[in-house]
C-alpha cells in the first residue's frame, strides 16, 4: 500500500510540473507576440519606382497605445535586406552608414516622438540609393526588419516586413534622327 501511495504522489507531482511548464510556455507565447507589424511600399512616379522614398508603415497591432521615437530609421534600428537578381546585394559603404547612424543617435531628433494608437500606423522613409546600388538594371527584392523590444533585447524578437519586388529596366536609347 505505501508503494501505491508513493506512485500516486510521484504521478501527481509529475503532472503538476507538466502543467506548470505548459502554463509558463503559454505565457511566454502570449508575451512574445510583437505589438507592431511592418508593411513596405515603394512610390512610383512616371512609371519608375522612387528609390529614395521606400515607405515602411509601422502598424500598432496591440490593444494599447505606446510611444515610439520618431528617428528610429535614422538611428539604425531597422535592417534593410536586398536581393539583386536573387543574390544578396552588398551595401556601398557599410562603415559610412554606421557612422551616420551613430551620429544620429548623438543628435536631437527632428521628428517628434509618436504615440502609436491601436490599429493605427506611422510611416518611416528610407533612401535606398544612399546605401545600395539599386540603379543597376535587374530584379530586386527588399525586406525591412527591426527588433520588437528595443529596451529589453532579451525579450525581443525580429519583426519582418512583407517583401517588395521591383525591376529596374535598361535605359531606352534615343532613336537616331
Amino acid at each position: 500500500m505505501p508503494n501505491r501511495k508513493m506512485k500516486l504522489a510521484v504521478s501527481f507531482l509529475a503532472l503538476l510540473l507538466a502543467l506548470q511548464a505548459a502554463a509558463a510556455s503559454a505565457q511566454t507565447l502570449v508575451d512574445s507576440k510583437p505589438k507592431f507589424s511592418l508593411v513596405i511600399t515603394l512610390p512610383v512616379a512616371e512609371g519608375k519606382p522612387n528609390l529614395q522614398k521606400l515607405r515602411v508603415m509601422e502598424f500598432n497591432r496591440s490593444k494599447e497605445s505606446y510611444r515610439e521615437d520618431g528617428c528610429l530609421e535614422k538611428r539604425g534600428f531597422f535592417t534593410i535586406s536586398i536581393l539583386y537578381n536573387g543574390k544578396p546585394l552588398q551595401e556601398r559603404d557599410a562603415e559610412a552608414r554606421k557612422k551616420r547612424e551613430e551620429a544620429a543617435k548623438a543628435t536631437p531628433c527632428d521628428i517628434p516622438t509618436q504615440t502609436m494608437r491601436p490599429n493605427n500606423g506611422w510611416p518611416r522613409y528610407f533612401d535606398l540609393t544612399q546605401d545600395f546600388p539599386v540603379e543597376v538594371p535587374g530584379s530586386y527584392e527588399v525586406t525591412v526588419s527591426r527588433e520588437s523590444d528595443l529596451e529589453h533585447p532579451e525579450k525581443s524578437m525580429t519583426v519582418k516586413s512583407n517583401t517588395l519586388r521591383f525591376w529596374v529596366q535598361e535605359p531606352i536609347a534615343d532613336k537616331p534622327q
